[in-house]
């Protein structure tokens, strides 16, 4: 059976496919998956050796186990446990910063020694080196000329809980990217704008739309043959492929990396990109790009010089920041071409990670840049991704929306894919503006993970799409909470305690009516909600489609799609993970300790194939 779901529930869980071969081998160095379950195809395997060799170990994940009835608790995983797994610097060939040595042990080092073009920014106090200086006033996001050969790190603030190694207590321990790289299917969404400004504002205005659209196809209620405590794959993904080295975590002083990053290179966007200069768009304002990141400071000057504005400079030295997994030979010049080459044409990044000079491991990029350029950017996969235009294939540029999650049916990822083309075209026709501070977008992929989000969860949103155009908020700027003390603001949230005062306080003083920010539902979101004055992006949807003169046909089957999206986001319709919880918890084998069995997986996905080819009806899933 050929089935569309974004992971197979048993993944990792004992012995779950014929043949399964033997764990812990020499490529995913995993002791629950075996190499069987590698695509042997290089940039497969180059991809997932890179993301090894650079963090220094095999990265592991650890995900909170559902608490039913019957379950052990406290809970440990019987396959891994953190004693059996090495969460320190491997003692092999792999150096602390990820580059790949010949010899030697390494060893931590007790201080770190900054060297230009080495340095991390960090807020607490000035950064000496032996030819400059970096003080507080480079981090108004703009850096001078004198400090170019260092990386900078933009608003900076106290380093967040994430520093500090995740708890395998009561979770299920995965120990290999392939858990990330090759599940959690995500249904991308590519959308070619006319032109660079465009580009611009549809990569802004549909970041919000991340965490609403995660919570309303959530699909992966199951890891490794267990229920779990979330409804969908993100930060498992985000976290299981995550390849920042012990430096860049900020677990060991930096000495060779280039600076300390917060994130993942998969997850959530970093910092919106803002119109272009001469765009007469006011709606963006500087201090909603209230998160810490760091750039690549040589990449930013390249691209100032080149007459980049300073944001768009910001985001593509932000990509890099990070380095290749893998690269093809072709793609590189001749000053690379003895380097590290292998049979089949290509080079694992560990050897091509060598930035320490200041190149950004772009300065011997050849003619086909433009190609090496595409899968640079394929290798910094956040939730909207920005592709520029490619002359050899004639393609403009282009939006890649990926926060959906495969649904089951074709019919239903047709109806998402409809929702989201009309959506960039409302944007661009109407001049939506669905700006949030980026904390609070990260603050809402955060909700939208939880068991049931689209009904239970309620989602920080701009109220008025409408307003702010003109650069002015016409409202308080505060958000009105709702009493929902488990969706209140994260103490440790990055941002200076100014921006955190002014963007985003805790408790607002004015009526949900006057609010620039308010606590909504997926429901009140899409479908809108009087109480809170505010229309629903499904209603401007439904008044924009008569603008676009469609024949009649065409007209009742998009409206037949938007129909779907419409009674899911209200919960009349299940999403897929709230359908595969049920049947699990009402099988009659299933002993309410959050196993899946064998025997429960098999019979729920010879359901959902029936589904899927029309056999059986499911009207709380499909209507």
């Amino acid at each position: 059976m050929l089935l569309s779901m974004g992971q197979f529930p048993l993944l990792g869980a004992d012995i779950y496919i014929e043949d399964q071969g033997l764990t812990n081998g020499p490529l995913l160095r995993s002791l629950l998956l075996s190499e069987n379950c590698l695509n042997p195809m290089p940039p497969f395997t180059l991809e997932i050796g890179g993301i090894i060799d650079r963090r220094g170990i095999v990265p592991y994940t650890a995900v909170p186990v559902f608490r039913d009835a019957n379950t052990p608790w406290p809970f440990a995983d019987k396959d891994l446990s953190l004693d059996t797994l090495d969460f320190g610097i491997l003692q092999s060939a792999i150096g602390l910063d990820g580059h790949v040595r010949t010899t030697g042990t390494p060893v931590v080092p007790q201080h770190a020694v900054a060297s230009v073009g080495n340095v991390a920014v960090r807020p607490e106090a000035a950064v000496e080196t032996s030819s400059y200086s970096v003080d507080a006033s480079a981090f108004n996001g703009v850096p001078s000329r004198d400090t170019q050969r260092m990386p900078y790190a933009v608003n900076p603030s106290p380093l967040p809980l994430m520093f500090e190694m995740p708890s395998g207590k009561n979770s299920l321990l995965l120990d290999s990217p392939l858990f990330g790289i090759g599940s959690g299917g995500v249904l991308r969404v590519t959308l070619c704008a006319a032109d660079l400004d465009e580009a611009r504002i549809l990569y802004d205005q549909l970041a919000p739309i991340c965490a609403i659209m995660t919570a309303l196809t959530a699909a992966t209620p199951i890891v490794k043959g267990h229920l779990t405590d979330r409804d969908c794959y993100w930060d498992v993904q985000c976290s299981a492929v995550d390849d920042r080295s012990a430096q860049e975590r900020g677990i060991v002083p930096l000495t060779t990396a280039k600076g300390t990053l917060l994130k993942s290179r998969f997850g959530s966007i970093d910092t919106y990109l803002g119109p272009s200069p001469t765009s007469k768009n006011l709606a963006f304002r500087p201090e909603i790009n209230d998160c810490q990141y760091t750039y690549d400071s040589c990449s930013y000057w390249k691209m100032k010089d080149g007459g980049v504005d300073n944001l768009l400079s910001q985001h593509v030295a932000r990509l890099f920041i990070r380095d290749l997994h893998y690269a093809s030979a072709k793609m590189l010049g001749d000053n690379n071409s003895g380097n590290g080459n292998r049979a089949d044409g290509n080079v694992r990044s560990g050897n091509v990670n060598d930035n320490r000079n200041g190149s950004s491991g772009s300065a011997s990029i050849d003619s086909d840049g433009q190609e090496h350029f595409k899968r640079f950017l394929g290798c910094n996969r956040q939730n909207v991704c920005l592709y520029p235009p490619n002359t050899s294939t004639g393609s403009g540029w282009e939006i890649e929306f990926m926060s959906l999650e495969v649904q089951l049916t074709d019919a239903e990822n047709a109806a998402l894919i409809t929702f989201i083309v009309l959506l960039s075209r409302v944007i661009i026709s109407y001049r939506l503006n669905l700006y949030l501070p980026i904390s609070q977008m990260d603050q809402n992929m955060s909700r939208a993970q939880k068991i049931n989000a689209v009904k239970d969860q309620q989602f920080i949103f701009r109220r008025d799409v409408f307003s702010g155009k003109d650069g002015n908020s016409s409202s308080s700027g505060r958000i009105p909470w709702r009493g929902n003390v488990r969706s209140r603001p994260d103490p440790h949230m990055p941002g200076s305690p100014v921006e955190q005062d002014q963007f985003h306080r805790h408790i607002g003083i004015k009526s949900p009516e006057s609010a620039e920010y308010v606590e909504l539902t997926v429901d009140e979101i899409l479908n809108g909600s009087p109480k809170h004055r505010v229309m629903g992006l499904l209603k401007i949807i439904q008044s924009f489609l008569p603008t676009l003169h469609l024949e009649y046909d065409v007209e009742r089957e998009v409206r037949r799609q938007l129909w779907l999206v419409e009674r899911r986001a209200s919960g009349k319709l299940c999403t897929l993970a709230t359908w595969m919880r049920r049947f699990v918890r009402n099988h009659p084998e299933y002993k309410r300790d959050s196993v899946v069995s064998p025997p429960i997986n098999y019979d729920m996905l010879r359901t959902m194939n029936d589904i899927e080819e029309g056999k059986i009806m499911a009207p709380e899933l499909l209507g």
